[in-house]
């Protein structure tokens, strides 16, 4: 069994950096899945059985890594590892670091005593001293039993699809009602409307989004969905990862789908409805 991944681009690193730090607001620990072209990042709802997979993220491994090797048994030839988000993140906090520049980051599967994920990264300082940064991650190799757990995001015939372009203006909408309520409804309609809402005991906030993209709409349908307002902050607050694309898929009473195209990599979340 062997992976290691290098890159050299700056862009390719800050991105890295900055999933690294929104995995670990998301959850504390991750499973990392690699094959031979894609580097994904699962994230599972916790205490959860059967597992459920709330977040998908797939890297163009090819593309997005100057070097990247796996070698496992199997046709499939993929490696499954469970890894703590907040080692993780700490790990690439020296790619932020205001006197050094990053020259590469190698990340590459170890054994220390116990599996690692190690973090080779090499930084050069304004006046030409280089150092090097070295972080070992335990990691927990999952065996291919649990494999059938972390499977592909599943498909829907969704209601409405609609494209979020005002991602600032929610996400400002949903910072100040996660403070009001714990849940917030979202309502898009083929109108081209998108409604955000909260509602107490003694009052109801309504904001209403217009000139909203609408992609795909199954005849006159509305949907109307009820999540989590800390976990829906949590991932407006992505826009850290510059994502070119937001659509956002509606399943009536059920759930919502977003998916942030970013550079090289796309990220794939799930909240589901909860129940009044």
């Amino acid at each position: 069994m062997k992976f290691k991944a290098v890159m050299y681009e700056s862009l390719s690193m800050k991105n890295l950096s900055f999933l690294g730090n929104t995995l670990n607001k998301l959850t504390k620990n991750c499973v990392l899945r690699l094959t031979k072209a894609e580097m994904s990042f699962l994230v599972c709802e916790e205490n959860s059985s059967p597992k459920q997979i709330s977040l998908w993220c797939f890297i163009d491994a090819r593309q997005y890594f100057n070097e990247f090797i796996v070698e496992a048994m199997g046709p499939t030839c993929e490696i499954f590892l469970e890894f703590p988000t907040d080692m993780f993140s700490s790990s690439l906090s020296s790619l932020k670091t205001g006197n050094s520049s990053p020259r590469s980051v190698k990340i590459k599967l170890t054994n220390k005593v116990s599996p690692c994920l190690t973090v080779d990264i090499d930084l050069v300082s304004d006046i030409g001293m280089s150092r090097t940064c070295v972080h070992d991650i335990p990691v927990k190799v999952l065996p291919r039993l649990l494999w059938s757990e972390y499977n592909d995001p599943p498909s829907h015939n969704y209601n409405i699809i609609i494209e979020l372009k005002n991602l600032k203006k929610v996400r400002s909408v949903v910072e100040r009602l996660k403070k009001l309520c714990s849940y917030v409804e979202l309502k898009p309609s083929n109108d081209g409307l998108l409604s955000v809402s909260g509602s107490t005991q003694t009052v109801t906030v309504n904001t209403i989004f217009k000139n909203v993209l609408l992609i795909e709409a199954a005849g006159d349908a509305e949907s109307n969905v009820r999540v989590d307002a800390k976990k829906l902050y949590s991932l407006l607050c992505c826009e850290v990862l510059n994502p070119k694309k937001i659509s956002c898929s509606f399943l009536e009473s059920k759930l919502v789908h977003f998916i942030l195209y970013c550079d090289l990599f796309m990220v794939h979340f799930y909240l589901t409805t909860i129940e009044e």
